[in-house]
């Protein structure tokens, strides 16, 4: 890209991006679309297109009057080429060993491809789907259960990838005040509306009880407090130690499954209109390659990474 003057240096950019988002053995867009597209003539569009043949970044058969067929990309090369910087995830808070696991997973193994990556962290699917839609971030890590959820409300949602059974959360259980009533029925239970998760499990567990608006970092204070009296907590995630003489859990058997979605997976969430980002993921995004290096920091075996 150095030796290109600016013209054709911005044009083989986005020409890249063109390219990234098409499949193989796809028709990639005439000479004559993208000199309309990008306002410039078919000679430079030539130009450029060779750029990226040059630098090994596509392989293309032109094929007479049926158009030119894409033969092979490199998607590392081409992203690269687009100077768009790291793609971007929006990410839960790295709070527990299946979270910290998914980062560093996603980390590594998008690096191993060649691809940088930045996250940012928020908790509560619903703002994190909120930022994909402002193309505040690239990709959005939820559980399955917010993508389908975000899928079905926003039709430029695509679940791109899902993870195995509790990738996202291992066990839930409930956290409660040791000098909570004996009746849970008259509890008064946290439930942190920002997150689509948490709405689901608290609904589903105490279905008839009072719900207090909260935030779910804030649940073991509250409960210590009075304020409330229970919430739904993730099992491997920690309570603060000042906290630990008036605080008590009860297991609870949550399926998780329902209408096929499994609310226990974690799963990848983009907006199907970022052709390059969707094509960049499903060729580089190694689902079993994350799995396992999740498991190794779980294991404690890998230290998080991100």
């Amino acid at each position: 890209m150095k030796t290109l003057n600016s013209k054709i240096s911005d044009l083989t950019k986005g020409i890249a991006g063109e390219l990234l988002a098409c499949q193989l053995g796809q028709k990639i867009p005439t000479t004559h679309e993208l000199a309309n597209k990008f306002s410039v003539g078919y000679g430079t569009i030539e130009k450029a297109m060779t750029a990226l043949k040059e630098m090994e970044a596509v392989k293309v058969q032109p094929k007479g009057q049926m158009g030119t067929y894409l033969l092979e990309k490199n998607s590392a090369a081409l992203w690269s080429i687009m100077d768009s910087g790291p793609i971007r995830g929006s990410l839960p808070l790295p709070n527990t060993l299946e979270f910290q696991g998914l980062a560093t997973g996603l980390t590594v193994s998008l690096k191993e491809k060649n691809v940088d990556c930045s996250f940012s962290v928020k908790n509560g699917a619903k703002l994190r789907i909120n930022e994909l839609l402002n193309n505040q971030c690239d990709f959005v890590l939820c559980s399955h259960q917010a993508a389908v959820w975000g899928r079905g409300l926003y039709d430029n949602l695509m679940v791109l990838g899902s993870f195995d059974d509790k990738s996202y959360y291992g066990d839930m259980i409930i956290l409660c005040g040791k000098n909570a009533p004996e009746d849970m029925s008259e509890w008064k239970v946290g439930v942190d509306e920002t997150s689509l998760d948490h709405i689901e499990f608290t609904n589903t567990i105490f279905e008839k009880n009072k719900k207090v608006k909260v935030m779910y970092m804030h649940s073991p204070y509250l409960i210590a407090d009075g304020v409330i009296d229970a919430a739904v907590w993730h099992s491997s995630q920690l309570v603060p130690t000042m906290l630990i003489d008036t605080l008590t859990f009860r297991e609870v058997d949550y399926e998780g499954k329902r209408q096929g979605v499994n609310s226990m997976a974690g799963a990848i969430l983009v907006n199907k209109d970022r052709g390059d980002v969707v094509s960049l993921l499903e060729e580089l995004c190694d689902i079993e390659r994350i799995l396992e290096i999740q498991k190794e920091v779980i294991a404690r075996k890998r230290s998080p990474y991100y």
